[in-house]
């Protein structure tokens, strides 16, 4: 074995050694898990309409009560799929692009804006924000959360920021995990696939008194180098080891205490242009690493029959390495506090909230890549109300606020929003919306740039050139939308939700076609100063630009018979650029996209999923090179219930063609067709 293979066999000789051990000790534990999946799998499509969402107006509401284009994703769902990773779950909803850029790697996007980092949506786990303030977006490959923890997903499709501030331009993805009372037991998780993606999950959790519970856990993942169509294996094979905790205390006042912590390593291989980039036609291998610890504490506490309390706070440290590049080191805390006001004889239902953030770095880079002021602290505050109005109670409510965020880069920004919701009869609700939203610059982008030494030709006196991305944040990226839906249970086993919208970017980010003409003809100098007794001149490399998208979006759930569900998410979008045209990463975004899921029980044990899915040709109308053709892949999943306490299950991936293109070629490797097993075991 080459040191390049992936060494994926111990992974698989340490599942089997512990599924041996536990095995003999198995109890029926894991029939109470299984029940609760099982009973979540057999909702009538009326109680699923009853499903609890939080993330639309960070209460709990039902889905039929919600005035917004919002899926959910539940556990059932997850585990039935066969899916091996969270943004392969998140093709379940309509309206959301995802594209494997490499084993580890993907890009994500709402309504558009798919990316490496996806800076126009909001993602949070348990309404805890994962966005990182340096680039303004998320590493996927640094969020691992395991599967089998997560209880549903939350997707807002849409502008949010007037719950959840800036970030939540396009939409919002809450993952809500199972808390430590219904993780009760041990679990033992174990999965190996034919491309080199295998995982390992232990977790166990105890009860501690009566009203208190606790959960541990450890994962380790790994993906092997992908190979293209002609064998050639790449350099950018991935691992990562998860440790965690969570603790959760019932009080006798009602209340309701939450601890977590999370450790988490990950490495990535890669590679990138030369560091001293002499010519950007080579690459040379790099690493990227992630060590980060995460603990967040919450309690939500009932003040009185009418109102309610709820206190988030978030510490982290982390540290990022792009190895021959630079090295990011950062700390922050958040802390988060919202009042609900709902009195029974009142037709108001009120909540309102403040928080803020405290924010530090230090960057260590190379010359030519560099965030000047390499060291930052940057506090972000927040304040948000919002009244839920029963014009007519009970039949239709009006929903209007606004949420006001302030940071040290665009100031003070407001988003304000407002929802009317028809209660058509018991089976059916329609609803229009009005909303506006800002994405917050990132540190990166106003403080980072390259920088050239310039040797004029005629003798004159030497400078620095430096080109900056979005210079003092000189662009502020801001959303007009507007939105209209329906939500019926048209017959007793079949409901239909549809929305469609319209969203006006201005202005919207970007970089010209004829950057390269522009930089030497008529360069947009932002600034002219002398910087430790040198000349610095500061250009910048984006414009704005505005654009608008209209489309339509639709999820359907039929159970055909007790044993055959399907369900159906599609959704379409065009994309309409104003002048100045500029290159923009809703650029590539596919046109239509189409999810078709087939579950059938084949007995009491015997479960099969197949999931046909499309995705059109990702067309850039200013970078024809960067295009990515249309793809269709099918993914089945056999699950056996081999006892109460153990379910082995084995599928493919993206069968179709061996190898696809999901996203721009000169970005991303392609994606091998691959098959794979997992057994559950819970002693």
């Amino acid at each position: 074995m080459t040191p390049d293979t992936p060494k994926s066999w111990y992974l698989r000789l340490i599942a089997t050694a512990a599924l041996l051990v536990v095995y003999p000790s198995l109890t029926v534990a894991h029939a109470q898990i299984k029940g609760e999946a099982d009973a979540l799998a057999n909702l009538s499509l009326e109680e699923l309409m009853r499903v609890e969402v939080v993330s639309a107006s960070r209460r709990t509401q039902t889905l039929a009560d919600v005035p917004d284009a919002v899926h959910v994703i539940t556990r059932d769902d997850i585990l039935r799929s066969g899916v091996r990773s969270l943004p392969e779950a998140l093709r379940m909803a309509p309206g959301v692009d995802v594209a494997q850029m490499s084993p580890s790697g993907w890009a994500v996007g709402v309504r558009g804006e798919a990316g490496r980092f996806s800076n126009k949506l909001q993602v949070l786990i348990d309404g805890r924000s994962v966005f990182s303030p340096l680039y303004s977006g998320v590493l996927w490959e640094a969020e691992r959360v395991p599967l089998e923890d997560i209880e549903r997903i939350e997707v807002i499709r849409g502008p949010a920021g007037a719950i959840w501030g800036t970030n939540a331009v396009n939409g919002v993805i809450n993952i809500i995990t199972r808390d430590a009372q219904h993780t009760q037991g041990s679990l033992a998780v174990a999965s190996v696939g034919s491309d080199g993606s295998d995982r390992l999950l232990l977790r166990h959790g105890t009860a501690l008194g009566q009203d208190a519970w606790l959960k541990l856990y450890g994962q380790a993942d790994r993906q092997a180098d992908s190979v293209d169509s002609s064998g050639v294996r790449d350099n950018n094979r991935a691992h990562a080891e998860t440790i965690g905790l969570r603790f959760d205390q019932a009080q006798k006042n009602g209340a309701r205490l939450s601890v977590q912590g999370q450790v988490l390593h990950s490495t990535k291989n890669g590679k990138l242009p030369l560091p001293d980039f002499t010519t950007l036609a080579m690459v040379v291998p790099t690493v990227q690493s992630t060590d980060k610890a995460t603990l967040t504490t919450s309690l939500d506490t009932p003040l009185s029959a009418a109102s309610e309390l709820h206190v988030q706070a978030t510490l982290q440290s982390q540290r990022n390495e792009q190895r021959g590049y630079a090295i990011h080191r950062s700390e922050s805390a958040d802390v988060d506090v919202q009042h609900r006001w709902h009195p029974q004889d009142s037709r108001h239902d009120v909540l309102w909230g403040m928080g803020v953030t405290w924010y530090q770095d230090k960057i260590d880079s190379v010359p030519l890549i560099t965030v000047d002021p390499a060291a930052q602290t940057l506090v972000h505050g927040r304040v948000f109300a919002q009244d839920e109005y029963a014009l007519v109670p009970d039949q239709l409510l009006l929903t209007y606020g606004a949420r006001v965020d302030h940071d040290p880069y665009s100031g003070a920004q407001a988003s304000p929003n407002a929802r009317l919701l028809w209660k058509m009869n018991q089976r059916s609700s329609s609803w229009i919306a009005a909303s506006r939203a800002v994405r917050a610059p990132a540190r990166g982008e106003a403080d980072g740039g390259i920088n050239f030494n310039i040797e004029p030709s005629d003798g004159g006196t030497p400078f620095t050139a430096r080109l900056g991305f979005n210079p003092g944040a000189r662009i502020v990226e801001k959303v007009s939308a507007l939105e209209a839906g329906w939500r019926s249970q048209v017959r007793q086993n079949l409901s239909v939700d549809v929305a469609a919208f319209v969203q006006r970017y201005d202005p919207l980010l970007g970089v010209s076609p004829n950057i390269y003409n522009d930089l030497l003809t008529n360069p947009n100098i932002v600034s002219d100063t002398t910087v430790n007794g040198r000349r610095v001149v500061t250009a910048a490399l984006t414009s704005g630009t505005r654009a608008t998208t209209r489309g339509i979006e639709l999820a359907a759930d039929w159970r055909i018979a007790k044993y055959w569900r399907q369900q159906l998410a599609y959704s379409y979008m065009e994309t309409r650029f104003s002048t100045p045209a500029i290159i923009t990463t809703l650029g590539g975004t596919p046109r239509s996209l189409i999810s078709l899921r087939e579950s059938f029980d084949l007995s009491s044990r015997w479960m099969l999923d197949v999931w046909l899915r499309y995705t059109s040709a990702r067309k850039d109308p200013m970078v024809p090179f960067l295009d990515a053709p249309s793809r269709t892949a099918l993914d089945i999943n056999l699950r056996w219930a081999m006892s109460p306490e153990v379910t082995l299950s084995m599928g493919g991936h993206n069968l179709g063609r061996q190898y696809t293109q999901e996203i721009n070629p000169r970005i991303s490797s392609s994606v091998e067709r691959a098959a794979y097993a997992k057994v559950e075991a819970a002693f």
